[in-house]
């Protein structure tokens, strides 16, 4: 049987528990947990007295691999533990140099606690000392969040600090911010500090705090090309600040989320939220979609949407600026 993944979760409840390992392998493409679980290490394992001589924090860039083992040899000072730290171990020169971790952890310190954050990327997971360390300690891959699960994410931020958000909040905030979990909790936190009364998030409390207008979003853009609002779809595009392929992305999502939809048989909205795996509040976009674009429309607009991705990027694009192109693409999805 494969062995089950280990999650932020579970390390975190380990550590709130003050169930401590010998080493924390901390990698992956989403560096937001990694940087909530350091911050963790650094601010809660040792006190503020025994952080002076027992909690030492080294950078890749800066670092050698030889002095990471030494100082994790070392005895703890007045402490039950030494607390040592590698932060963008990605940046080493050499970053085959942790190999020699091998033999530290063939009997690791036991009053040492090593974390090692690898952002941006995993570390092979067939190296030796990637596999002691699993033997001895928690390896962590922290993979970039899927679009339905940062909508997740959001809503139980919000609730975190007891704010309720709108779902077309939700969705705005996603759209404008991305997937940029550390950035999405800054926002949160903002509308935490700002909504003393009224603690639910909306499209209208967004616009007039961050600035952002819905009425020229992508998602209002498939609002418009899905109920053919020819006039709509042209001011839309005249008037957005999200760039040509952010825009290209949101609808070549949302298609081809419907031509997924053309072909279940089980077009109730828990199957539908299951299927594609949207929150429920979008069901209706894709009834009233598939209205409007046939099975072949909808396949012929992801060609488009491929197509004109290509352009924006250069290929087989000339002189053709980002609005052309867009014009260019509106008007062969609508007719």
């Amino acid at each position: 049987m494969a062995k089950q993944e280990v999650t932020y979760q579970d390390i975190l409840q380990q550590l709130q528990l003050r169930q401590f390992s010998p080493i924390y392998v901390l990698m992956g493409e989403e560096p937001y947990y990694l940087d909530k679980l350091t911050d963790y290490f650094e601010s809660n394992v040792l006190s503020e007295d025994e952080r002076l001589m027992n909690q030492v924090v080294y950078y890749g860039k800066d670092s050698q691999v030889e002095t990471i083992i030494n100082e994790a040899m070392q005895f703890p000072l007045m402490s039950p533990y030494r607390l040592v730290i590698l932060k963008e171990a990605q940046t080493l020169d050499n970053k085959n140099k942790l190999d020699l971790l091998e033999h530290y952890l063939k009997q690791p310190a036991p009053s040492t606690i090593l974390i090692i954050t690898y952002k941006y990327g995993t570390i092979d997971r067939r190296k030796k000392w990637i596999q002691q360390a699993e033997k001895f300690g928690v390896v962590l891959d922290s993979k970039k969040l899927r679009d339905y699960q940062v909508t997740t994410f959001i809503e139980s931020l919000a609730r975190s600090v007891k704010l309720s958000i709108d779902e077309e909040a939700v969705a705005m905030l996603i759209e404008f911010i991305g997937t940029d979990l550390t950035q999405l909790e800054s926002v949160i936190n903002k509308f935490n500090i700002l909504l003393t009364t009224n603690r639910r998030i909306t499209t209208e409390i967004i616009e007039k705090t961050i600035g952002i207008s819905k009425d020229y979003t992508a998602f209002e853009l498939i609002n418009a090309l899905i109920t053919k609002d020819v006039v709509r779809s042209n001011r839309i595009i005249m008037h957005t600040t999200s760039a040509i392929q952010q825009i290209i992305s949101v609808l070549f999502n949302y298609f081809s989320g419907l031509m997924i939809y053309h072909y279940l048989q089980n077009k109730s909205k828990d199957n539908v939220v299951a299927q594609l795996r949207i929150n429920p509040y979008f069901v209706k976009d894709y009834e009233l979609g598939a209205r409007n674009f046939s099975k072949m429309k909808t396949f012929n607009t992801i060609g488009y949407l491929r197509e004109y991705d290509a352009k924006s990027k250069g290929v087989n694009n000339i002189s053709a600026n980002d609005l052309d192109l867009l014009k260019e693409l509106i008007y062969k999805i609508l007719h």
